[in-house]
């Protein structure tokens, strides 16, 4: 490892520590107040954009709560893909789930999509969400993202646009954290993707120009 990627693994890891010790002196109030005003901004934004298939996380311990947002996507009709999280290969697979009864804990004690065997060998071929949101333990305005450093989510973007279609629209990323969970810039690797969007109890960043 190079001294400057040792370095700015160092300071990622710092920052890791820092914001998780912060996260969690959230009381559980704070958490879900924070976590519905940040699901209603980005119902809101789904709605505007007519967006009919999306790809979330089920939050874990003391990350934002997107229960309002899954729960609230169902309903409105809007197909939701899941991720479940392959330890072997480090990478993900992606799942189609209609109700809370389809999770079960997975590696990480995180709900994933139930999936047997069966399914394992026969995965249907999932259609690209038109938006995934994303988890993380700090974000910054220009799109930098600091995940928890296993490196899933960069390899399933990785792996998508290897194998992507010229012709589909890729999907918009969207980070989605509490306002002090924002940092004036993210350690970045070359590696690392960044966010299109961001969306906080106080409304939606645009990252990307163009956006």
């Amino acid at each position: 490892m190079s001294s400057k990627k040792s370095e700015i693994s160092k300071v990622k890891q710092q920052l890791r520590t820092e914001k998780t010790i912060a996260r969690n002196e959230l009381s559980s109030d704070q958490r879900s107040k924070l976590s519905s005003e940040v699901c209603h901004y980005a119902l809101e934004w789904l709605e505007t954009k007519g967006i009919t298939s999306l790809m979330a996380y089920v939050s874990f311990r003391s990350e934002l709560d997107t229960r309002p947002l899954i729960t609230q996507a169902w309903k409105d009709q809007r197909k939701v893909l899941l991720p479940r999280v392959i330890p072997a290969s480090g990478e993900m697979s992606i799942h189609a789930v209609n109700a809370w009864s389809d999770l079960e804990p997975g590696a990480y004690g995180i709900q994933e999509p139930i999936v047997s065997s069966r399914d394992l060998l026969e995965i249907e071929e999932i259609k690209l969400p038109a938006v995934v949101f994303v988890p993380g333990l700090a974000f910054d305005l220009q799109g930098g993202r600091l995940g928890y450093g296993r490196g899933y989510y960069d390899r399933l973007r990785a792996s998508w646009e290897k194998a992507g279609d010229v012709s589909a629209q890729p999907p918009i990323w969207i980070g989605l954290a509490y306002g002090m969970q924002l940092v004036p810039r993210v350690p970045m690797d070359e590696h690392d993707a960044l966010m299109d969007m961001l969306i906080t109890e106080n409304g939606i960043v645009h990252c990307r120009k163009g956006e």
